[in-house]
């Protein structure tokens, strides 16, 4: 009598691990179609950029921000129902892993440097050039059916033989081959050099003319070179990306490329992708960088005239002390700057 009570306590233990494991399972660690976007940081740039002549007073700050991205579970979904600063959204990639949405995020950021480089450089008055560095796959488009070994974040050096620095040297690399034709592509992944084969696809231009092609989606980094050696720019971002720093990137480069502090002492946040020219672009998840910018202090915001509305409604719920200032141009925001007193 006593074994069998001992046998059926043991099925009854075994039973109730066997149900913590699977509500853990549930609960943590199973996959949902949701990710969590809430208020990330609020990072300065003085640390992310060198320049060898620069005028490095800077008694405020200014801060790029981002926006946290994360994967949902049952428990954080739950969680963040209790929190006004949380957004559930599905996950929609669009066909993209998350691999392939990492690297595209990392090369908007270089574009994002890269813009705003010749936005401050212009403002500043200084010459420079932009040359092609390098070509990297973001993914296989989605929509196409594709025939390649080709990976994520690959380099690609050449293709058929032909050395590959710029994108029309892709085209002159193919434009012998068919349809259906395998070609052999050496990139970079890694840090070494891997040989990787590519059956041609048929796509059309947007003419509806058929050409012979890779079907990849790839991204162009270049690179911004200052005439002057002395006032080249290095960026060490590490892994923030998006296009969204492309204003604040600027500001920062712009005070170091000019005499005197134009923080006057105030720590400056903001947002908004640039484009060389110096035209301030509108943004995703404003609402979560406002938290982000209001939570390390920052005394003033810069939003895009766009997103303005949307960032309002955030400030006000928030009750921000932070000013809130809107701009269409890099032009407006240096003019704010140039206006404003130095903090006391």
């Amino acid at each position: 009598m006593g074994k069998q009570y001992a046998n059926r306590s043991g099925i009854k233990l075994l039973l109730y691990i066997f149900g913590i494991v699977v509500a853990a399972y549930i609960l943590v660690f199973m996959p949902t179609p949701y990710v969590i976007y809430e208020p990330g940081s609020a990072e300065e740039i003085r640390p992310m950029v060198s320049i060898p002549s620069a005028d490095t007073t800077e008694n405020g700050a200014f801060m790029l921000t981002t926006v946290l991205r994360k994967n949902a579970n049952i428990v954080s979904i739950v969680a963040s129902t209790f929190d006004a600063n949380a957004q559930i959204s599905k996950n929609n990639l669009a066909g993209r892993s998350e691999k392939e949405y990492a690297t595209e995020q990392l090369i908007n950021m270089s574009d994002s440097q890269s813009n705003a480089m010749m936005a401050a450089y212009t403002h500043a008055n200084v010459p420079f050039q932009v040359v092609t560095d390098k070509l990297v796959v973001i993914y296989n488009i989605p929509e196409l059916e594709t025939h390649n070994d080709f990976q994520s974040g690959d380099e690609i050096l050449s293709v058929n033989g032909v050395k590959i620095e710029k994108y029309e040297d892709m085209a002159y690399a193919l434009q012998n081959n068919r349809v259906g034709d395998t070609i052999r592509s050496t990139v970079l992944r890694k840090g070494k050099e891997t040989v990787v084969s590519a059956q041609l696809i048929e796509i059309k231009d947007p003419e509806g003319k058929s050409r012979a092609a890779l079907g990849l989606r790839l991204g162009i980094v270049q690179k911004v070179k200052a005439d002057d050696p002395s006032k080249q720019i290095t960026f060490s971002a590490g892994d923030i990306g998006g296009p969204s720093a492309g204003l604040m990137f600027t500001l920062e480069i712009y005070n170091q490329l000019t005499a005197g502090d134009l923080s006057k002492g105030y720590r400056i946040a903001g947002t908004g992708t640039v484009t060389p020219s110096g035209s301030v672009g509108i943004i995703g998840g404003v609402q979560h960088k406002i938290v982000a910018a209001d939570r390390q202090r920052a005394d003033i915001f810069f939003v895009p005239q766009d997103n303005y509305a949307e960032a309002k409604r955030k400030w006000e719920q928030i009750k921000s002390s932070m000013q809130l200032v809107p701009v269409k141009t890099v032009d407006e925001a240096l003019d704010y700057l140039t206006q404003l007193p130095d903090k006391d």
